[in-house]
């Protein structure tokens, strides 16, 4: 079995590491794009390795799965109809040191923007203020999110006439708010879900998939998954997964981005939200362990050595990994401005440190919208033995 894993990481391009689990090398592994194409060869690995589940349905080859992914990355999402950095900023400035704040303010000004302007202006806005309010980025996805729900409100419900004036800024969060609210007033969303991306299908629009089956599912995770195995292809279920447990574990309660009392338990819960991944089956269980961090963080604000340390009680080493690239990728989400945080926390993980890294890597490339490779994150670092390390699994 190590020996099949391992083959299979090689065609990938990743050597055996002195820091090798139990089930091959797949924590040395880097795609282009971070989560999509890493989790989905990791559904994989813990289709094959982990515990009696159901199979990963049709797998395909791992190397396609990077290939598509990085192409998802660099299309990026229809531009803004002039550079972020030319638009003029508008409204109130928020109190940084308050999420809340900064959610409810910044929110309420580019609606404004929004009804006024159209999505791209609105989009551009808030691209540009987040150079100006650092604090914005750890909320920036969910005010994406409901530009999103309001687009496509304003579309009369034409999703594909909402997507043309979007934007990827903010981890494509409009593309997910737009796919949710179609997805979550949809009478037959099996059927809709094929429909909504279609013809592209990229990544990002099958990752509002996996937000929009949670809200017509009633945050009913089996149900949601089951939906997200009808995509089109085992990279687009896992996208869809992404969507999924992004939706249940959303650390983004000051922003109101929830739905559903469990949805909003688990989401303050760390010891509910791990011993949710323990039952997740194989194809998904990656998506769950990456995003299970977003919980302890929502617990305990910005304490990331902490979150590092519930990572290595996740159970498996397996979801140890999983968990420690997670805390790597918020550090950069939450301080993209600010990499002396991820530095710190990813300098003290110990025999997580790979993985913290990888999930470093993976954040930087989503923040630039995929116009830089997630190994350019290794020179941000001040000159240090972290910086040749990662470069080396970077």
């Amino acid at each position: 079995m190590i020996a099949s894993m391992e083959a299979m990481l090689a065609s990938l391009g990743a050597a055996p590491g002195a820091d090798a689990i139990a089930c091959g090398t797949y924590c040395a592994v880097m795609h282009p794009l971070p989560v999509a194409g890493f989790l989905a060869a990791t559904a994989l690995v813990l289709a094959a390795c982990g515990p009696a589940t159901d199979p990963v349905p049709n797998a395909t080859s791992p190397a396609a799965l990077a290939t598509s992914a990085a192409a998802d990355a660099r299309a990026g999402g229809p531009a803004t109809s002039e550079p972020a950095t030319s638009e003029p900023l508008t409204g109130p400035t928020p109190d940084a040191s308050d999420p809340a704040s900064v959610f409810t303010t910044t929110r309420a000004e580019l609606m404004r923007v929004q009804a006024e302007r159209g999505p791209r202006r609105a989009l551009a806005q808030l691209e540009r203020r987040i150079e100006r309010i650092p604090a914005l980025a750890g909320v920036c996805h969910a005010i994406a999110h409901e530009l999103g729900q309001d687009a496509v409100a304003r579309a009369g419900g034409d999703a594909r006439a909402a997507l043309e004036q979007g934007s990827e800024v903010c981890g494509g969060g409009f593309v997910h708010g737009v796919i949710e609210t179609v997805l979550g007033d949809s009478k037959d969303p099996g059927r809709d879900l094929l429909r909504v991306c279609a013809p592209d299908n990229s990544g990002s629009c099958f990752h509002g998939v996996g937000h929009g089956v949670m809200f017509a599912t009633g945050m009913d995770v089996p149900a949601a998954l089951d939906l997200c195995d009808r995509s089109p292809s085992p990279e687009l279920s896992n996208r869809c997964g992404e969507g999924v447990f992004m939706q249940l574990f959303s650390s983004d309660l000051s922003a109101q981005h929830v739905a559903g009392e469990e949805t909003v338990d688990i989401a303050r819960d760390p010891t509910r939200a791990q011993a949710r991944c323990r039952t997740v089956r194989a194809h998904y269980a990656a998506n769950c362990w990456f995003y299970v961090p977003t919980v302890y963080l929502t617990a305990h604000p910005d304490d990331f050595a902490a979150a590092m340390t519930w990572c290595r009680d996740s159970g498996t080493r397996v979801g140890r990994q999983l968990c420690a690239r997670g805390v790597g990728s918020r550090a950069v989400k939450y301080h993209p401005d600010d990499l002396s945080v991820a530095d710190a926390t990813c300098s003290a993980a110990g025999a997580l440190t790979d993985s913290c890294l990888q999930g470093m890597g993976s954040y930087w490339s989503v923040h630039h919208e995929g116009r830089v490779e997630p190994s350019d994150v290794c020179e941000q670092l001040d000159p240090s033995q972290l910086r040749k390390r990662c470069r080396a699994v970077v």
